[in-house]
This record gives C-alpha cells, structure tokens and sequence, in this order.
C-alpha cells in the first residue's frame, strides 16, 4: 500500500470514509478539493477564470467566490470543461508530489476520473450510497436542493464506470459502526497488500 485515492458518488460519505481510513491505517490524509481551493489564490490561475467569467467570482478581497464560481462552472459542459483543464492538472500534479513525499497516503479525490491522471494511485476505494441517502446528506450538509444535487452529478462519468474502475467499494447507506466494521475489513485487506 502506498498512495490510496478516495472517490465516489456525492454525499456519499467520502470525507469522513477517507478520515476513518487514514486513521485505521496511521497515515496521513488529503483532501483534494481543499488543495483545489488554494489553486484559486495562484495569479495565473486568478487571471485566467477573471479573463473567462469576469470579476463576479471574487469578493471585495480578490479571493474566489467558490459558490459564485459553481455557478459558472456548473452552468453547461463548456464551463466545465474549462475549470477542470485549469484547476485538475495543478492539483493532480501536488496531490502525486505528496504521495511521493508519504511511504502511505489516503487522498480524498471526487473527481479522480474525471481528472483522468491518477497512474500513480495504488488503490481506489469508491464510496457509494443511495440516492435518498445523498440527497438528505446535500441538503442538510450543503444546503443544496435534489434539483443541484442532480446538476452536479451530470458532469460526471457514468456512476458504474466508475464503480468498475476502482478496486473496492464501501458501502456508506448504514449507521456509523457499520461503516467503522466496513473500514475496518478494508484496512485489513490494505494491509495484507503490503
């Protein structure tokens, strides 16, 4: 084991998934939407979603408005293809240079596939749920309606792809301790792999 990459469907679980993971195996943990996040503060790439969406997206600080971004990027598959092209290889890029760093890493990548350089990922451990799960976890978590749970989703990759893509996959509809029992299994079998 070395460099395990967390993905999934969203509202799934796969935060916490990746935080119970990295502590069952003492490792450290990533979380790529937040290294994505600090993309935007980079000059190049604050030129470039100006240049694109205009200055709508900052606040009165120069900092990117992430829900105001959403909205642009969300908005048709151009947009969207856009925002991948210039935030997904900057973060692919440091997340593979921190998993050369680590001897073993738990990543947290929703758009593992999507962002389609991850040859240096060891494992891929996909979270999954079901539908009403998600949608209740969105809007209590999130704030965000059926309506832009469904919006998000549609960019991705087809949901069974992704699912045969990867090497195991949780099952995160249950309590809790039933997940803790699911991680645990997963760890164990993480650790044989050594």
């Amino acid at each position: 084991m070395a460099a395990v990459a967390v993905t999934g469907d969203i509202g799934a679980g796969k935060s916490t998934v990746s935080k119970l993971l990295a502590h069952n195996l003492s490792c450290e943990y990533v979380n790529a939407d937040v290294t994505a996040k600090s993309m935007w503060h980079r000059e190049d790439v604050k030129a470039q979603a100006l240049s694109r969406w205009s200055k709508e997206i900052f606040n009165d600080e120069g900092r990117i408005n992430v829900r105001r971004a959403a909205e642009f990027i969300f908005s048709n598959d151009s947009e969207y293809r856009f925002c991948n092209s210039l935030i997904h290889p900057l973060v692919m890029n440091e997340l593979e240079e921190l998993s050369r760093e680590h001897d073993d890493i738990v990543l947290e990548i929703p758009l593992l596939f999507e962002a389609g350089h991850h040859e240096w990922v060891d494992v891929i451990v996909y979270v999954s749920a079901n539908f009403q799960t998600r949608a209740r976890r969105c809007k209590v978590q999130r704030g965000w309606k059926v309506d832009e749970l469904m919006r998000r989703e549609k960019f991705l990759m087809p949901r069974e792809d992704r699912i045969a893509m990867s090497d195991y996959v949780i099952h995160n509809d249950g309590t809790i301790s039933e997940l803790e029992e699911e991680i645990n299994r997963l760890g164990e079998r993480l650790h044989e792999r050594k």
